[in-house]
């Protein structure tokens, strides 16, 4: 099952539940829903570096900012749902995806894969990133103004990366593609701390992590993953709100798989906007 598989299916789970939920949403105390559902905008700055190496030899390590000309500011979509399906259980998935194509002239020799880039070569970047952590929370506590909990999951990544190189000038020709593409299930465990000032306004804390060995979670990758998340929200009329979020986070990944073989190493910080429905 893939992951877009995966958060349909959770995501189709919740909603027949949701179908047969009668929820008394004008009276309805943050923490006593049973579904909330996110949607924003993403608005993070990324730094991220690549190395795709070729058999046994071992390619540049390639800054997508400084050397491709990738800008770091992004945005993307943001959307979500949480499932609290028992008072102290929660179920969590979201979805935020982000791309960008890049036209520069090199101003050094770079290697990707099998292809060599000389100096001054066009090269035509397109690098996308799709992000689906999938979590687990158990409330050790919980009451009307506080809950602390802890969670486990997956934080799954798929990344992408092409590159198109042209260049005629004096004796070298190129015309030279390369690429690499992987999906990267980590997973994570971490603790959030969810406080509500009152019926109307919360504000939460969260961290996450984890550092696993090649082949730990059989996927043929092994890398470190941290994520920090703090925000406030503003319920209107008990069932809506809109949501600030500061997000930060820093994953790097060494893969053998067919797709990619070599290192992806980002990390970006970032506001999210964001509305909610609970219900």
């Amino acid at each position: 099952m893939n992951r877009i598989h995966l958060a349909a299916a959770l995501a189709c789970g919740a909603l027949a539940s949701l179908a047969g939920t009668v929820a008394r949403a004008d009276e309805l105390k943050p923490g006593d829903e049973r579904f909330k559902f996110v949607a924003g905008w993403f608005l993070p700055a990324f730094n991220t570096d690549v190395r795709i190496d070729n058999g046994g030899n071992e390619g540049d390590k390639v800054d997508l900012n400084n050397d491709l000309g990738v800008n770091r500011d992004q945005s993307g979509v943001l959307v979500g749902f949480e499932w609290r399906f028992a008072e102290r259980h929660r179920l969590a998935a979201s979805y935020s995806s982000f791309s960008q194509n890049k036209t520069r002239v090199i101003d050094k020799e770079i290697t990707i894969g099998d292809e060599i880039y000389p100096v001054n070569a066009e090269v035509r970047t397109k690098w996308s990133l799709d992000m689906i952590p999938i979590t687990y929370s158990y409330s050790f506590i919980k009451n009307e103004s506080n809950e602390l909990a802890g969670t486990f999951g997956i934080h799954w990544d798929s990344v992408s990366l092409k590159l198109n190189g042209s260049s005629s000038l004096s004796n070298d020709d190129l015309n030279a593609e390369s690429s690499g593409s992987a999906d990267l299930p980590l997973p994570m465990f971490g603790v959030r701390y969810d406080h509500h000032f009152s019926s109307k306004w919360s504000a939460r804390a969260g961290a996450a992590c984890v550092s696993s060995s090649s082949g730990a979670t059989g996927t043929d990758a092994k890398g470190s993953l941290y994520n920090l998340r703090a925000y406030t929200e503003y319920r209107i009329a008990g069932r809506y709100g809109a949501g600030l979020a500061i997000d930060a986070f820093k994953l790097k990944v060494e893969a053998t798989k067919t797709n990619l073989t070599g290192e992806y190493k980002y990390d970006y910080w970032g506001p999210q906007l964001y509305l909610t429905a609970r219900f």
